[in-house]
């Protein structure tokens, strides 16, 4: 950036240096990338924010997701926006992926739909066509019984804010 790199540029998907970061669980440069202007309401081709991208990953720690998420949300991204597909940050979070888990991943998963819906995402935003509220999506997804199973607590996140 100090070479003058444009911060929000763009790939051809529109993503920029923060949907990516954020989608990896890279909360060092997510904070670098945030202190140097980049927009935390970026929106990509798909209509998809930073937000979306660190709710949908698998990658990274719990910690890292959760410092991410907290610092997309002061720097104005909203917790409800919503994607091409009508799609929210916790409907990917409750829905991403169709192969198993590993327990860490679980862990992580639980920890950002707790924390998505301590922060006010609303469960009740249903996406467009068939997708459905996030339970639905998970159900969909054949993964509302693998959350019971595996992690309850995840499912019982859902279904008890399933309004």
């Amino acid at each position: 950036m100090a070479a003058g790199a444009v911060v929000d540029a763009g790939n051809y998907r529109r993503y920029t240096p923060l949907h990516l970061a954020a989608g990896i669980a890279a909360s060092d440069v997510v904070v670098i990338l945030v202190a140097a202007g980049a927009d935390a309401m970026a929106l990509s081709a798909f209509r998809t924010t930073p937000l979306h991208e660190v709710a949908r990953g698998v990658v990274g720690s719990a910690e890292a997701r959760l410092a991410i998420i907290e610092r997309l949300l002061a720097a104005g991204c909203p917790i409800n926006a919503v994607d091409s597909s009508g799609r929210t940050a916790l409907w990917y979070s409750a829905a991403t992926g169709t192969a198993p888990w590993s327990a860490e991943q679980q862990a992580v998963r639980a920890r950002v739909l707790q924390r998505l819906l301590d922060l006010g995402a609303d469960p009740t935003i249903a996406a467009n066509g068939m997708q459905g509220r996030p339970i639905d999506a998970a159900r969909g997804l054949h993964q509302a019984e693998k959350y019971r199973i595996e992690w309850n607590e995840g499912a019982a996140l859902l279904e008890d804010h399933d309004h």
